[in-house]
């Protein structure tokens, strides 16, 4: 009768515990997250970078001729030497009886995965990137040179960035899936940054005494919904690995001149074609809510203390 009670009194103070940690209506998570890998490659992409002035190329833009070039994206990030900063970000997902009202402010209750399970959420996730770029002559065609370079040459743009890029989309939450599922976002909800990234060329390509500038102005990033594979960490980070896909538009700008271009390539469905640009990507992320003990944990933290308790007695 005594172990009876014993386990009746832990049972009610592990119930209190338990109900002080029932889930509100409306429930909040954040994950901390960060890209650690980032490789796209592809081509090749006529870029406005020939010195042109007459337009004697045939298809010049204002002095500016067209190189075929390939194209390489990585995160500043992962420069072996001296790299550059890291691309942080959040995803904060938000359930409400109606699923909606994603948003990040600052809180994050603790949670019970198993009353979220099948529950849907809205997810609003960003980054901002630093990346690098670089451009490889591959045209063979007489006066398709990069400005002042050798046939074949190559221009590394380094440290781009802050470049925001921002995902909202919805989920079901499942408590057996890596990130609950919901992240990273489905293919079907590419990131969208309106980067207006600028990176001085430090010099004039056309011609014009005036020094020239990429300007980037919209970047169109999705995750790939196969090949994805996930590695937790002891401390609860996941690394999350996927092939991705992007399409940069952009142009090259002095005061009076905007010939455009184009890095990658769109689907019919618009989205972009991983094949034409894309590449392997590494994402992590580290929930900030506290996760409390499932019944199955505080049935055995029961008998486990009622065990020690009534041992300590009988000796």
């Amino acid at each position: 009768m005594k172990c009876v009670r014993l386990v009746q009194t832990l049972a009610i103070g592990l119930a209190v515990v338990q109900g002080a940690a029932a889930q509100p209506t409306e429930v909040n998570l954040i994950f901390d997250t960060e890209l650690t890998e980032l490789n796209l490659t592809g081509g090749p992409f006529p870029m406005p970078l020939a010195s042109d002035p007459t337009n004697a190329l045939g298809d010049s833009v204002d002095g500016y001729g067209f190189v075929n070039s390939q194209v390489n994206v990585t995160l500043s990030s992962q420069r072996a030497v001296n790299p550059g900063p890291p691309s942080i970000g959040q995803a904060c997902a938000s359930s409400s009886p109606d699923g909606a009202g994603g948003h990040c402010d600052g809180t994050s209750d603790p949670i019970d995965p198993s009353q979220l399970d099948g529950q849907p959420f809205i997810v609003d996730s960003f980054f901002d990137v630093f990346f690098d770029i670089t451009v490889t002559d591959v045209d063979a065609r007489a006066g398709r040179d990069y400005a002042g370079q050798p046939d074949g040459a190559s221009i590394l743009l380094p440290d781009n960035g802050p470049a925001p890029m921002q995902s909202f989309y919805f989920r079901t939450f499942d408590q057996n899936a890596p990130n609950f599922d919901l992240i990273p976002p489905p293919e079907a909800d590419p990131y969208i940054g309106h980067v207006d990234i600028e990176i001085p060329l430090g010099g004039d390509v056309n011609g014009n005494n005036e020094d020239d500038k990429i300007k980037f102005t919209l970047v169109t990033h999705s995750v790939g919904d196969g090949n994805r594979s996930f590695i937790i960490a002891p401390d609860g980070t996941v690394f999350d690995t996927f092939d991705s896909g992007a399409v940069l538009d952009g142009l090259v700008v002095d005061e009076s001149t905007d010939p455009p271009f184009r890095i990658g390539a769109q689907l019919p469905n618009g989205l972009p074609d991983i094949s034409a640009f894309g590449g392997p990507t590494t994402a992590s992320s580290l929930l900030r809510n506290p996760i409390v003990p499932e019944p199955a944990g505080g049935a055995l933290l029961l008998c486990g203390l009622a065990g020690l308790v009534l041992r300590r007695r009988a000796d």
